[in-house]
């Protein structure tokens, strides 16, 4: 028996952002003349995944559309700050990168196991209830923190569970304006359709 749902009205290539997430070097916040790069933090060129995904997730909740742009808006823009300010909700107060470590100390099986009875439910239980599920992908397994920045932020609109084999759909900020970026688990492996690597996911927000 196959069991589906999805997000009423979602698709990426209509309610998720339309550029990708490639930004120039810069710092995404200033403190009064320090540029915080210069201790190793606040690049934007290392992602705003988090935040993209929070913005669409807003978007959808208050039924506006998103900004047509093609391109990254500039550094210190309006949607630039707006997206900066997300990126910093989605972390949780550290939460979520102590969460992605934590996963990857576990190895590939054990984030895949948990991916699977633990994480899955409650992504589904999101979408079941119609919220876009904010979710992990954990791309670095071991225990340098030093790896973090190689995980990655989604929302998923959609899954399908067909006997032991499980799909989600994502709005992935990598892939702008594709409907067909999923990640699949099946028995104790999991994988992107785009060809990440990918050990584990996780329930955020």
């Amino acid at each position: 028996m196959v069991e589906s749902n999805a997000i009423p009205g979602f698709l990426p290539s209509v309610q998720g952002l339309h550029f990708a997430n490639r930004w120039p070097h810069g710092p995404t916040v200033r403190f009064g003349p320090v540029d915080p790069r210069w201790v190793g933090i606040g690049d934007a060129a290392n992602g705003l995944c988090g935040g993209m995904s929070w913005y669409v997730r807003d978007r959808y909740v208050s039924s506006r559309p998103v900004p047509p742009d093609t391109e990254p808006p500039a550094n210190g823009s309006s949607l630039f700050t707006t997206i900066v300010r997300l990126q910093v909700r989605s972390l949780d107060w550290l939460r979520t990168p102590l969460h992605f470590w934590w996963m990857g100390v576990r190895g590939p099986a054990g984030a895949a196991g948990r991916s699977r009875d633990v994480e899955f439910p409650r992504i589904r239980a999101d979408i079941d209830a119609g919220r876009l599920a904010m979710v992990g992908l954990v791309r670095a397994t071991g225990w340098n923190p030093l790896r973090l920045t190689q995980n990655h932020q989604v929302a998923a609109w959609a899954y399908t569970v067909d006997g032991e084999t499980i799909t989600l759909a994502l709005y992935e900020p990598n892939w702008p304006d594709r409907d067909d970026v999923t990640v699949t688990m099946e028995g104790g492996h999991l994988r992107q359709s785009t060809g990440e690597v990918l050990a584990g996911i996780i329930r955020l927000g």
